[in-house]
């Protein structure tokens, strides 16, 4: 299967996770929501502008651009969950999401070095 779908299903899968549990957020934490669905939103964004971009160079910022975007996703889920806004459960299946698509990422982004070289 083509990497670049699969990163990109992951992350759709992973974005509409966190809407669901966004819906249950407080309300005196709508920074740390609006935050979230940033974030998320730019992760898409990074993953289209990789595959359309031709020069190596873009692609590998778009590439690094998504691995601080799955970051800071990390980051906020863990906030999230010292706060007690999401449950142990819902923070561990975020976190396999986010595993999942870093792994994912570093694969692309190895498969590009090899190319280059």
């Amino acid at each position: 299967m083509n990497s670049n779908f699969l990163l990109l299903s992951k992350s759709e899968r992973l974005i509409n996770y966190y809407n669901k549990l966004l819906i249950n957020f407080p309300n005196k934490e709508y920074v740390l929501k609006n935050n979230i669905e940033t974030t998320s939103y730019k992760l898409i964004e990074n993953i289209f502008s990789y595959n359309i971009n031709t020069t190596d160079r873009i692609k590998q910022k778009y590439l690094k651009d998504l691995l601080i975007n799955l970051s800071m996703l990390d980051f906020y889920s863990k906030v999230s969950f010292n706060k007690k806004i999401i449950s142990k459960r819902q923070f561990e299946v975020v976190v396999r999401a986010i595993i999942e698509i870093r792994k994912i990422t570093y694969g692309v982004i190895k498969s590009e070095q090899t190319k280059e070289s």
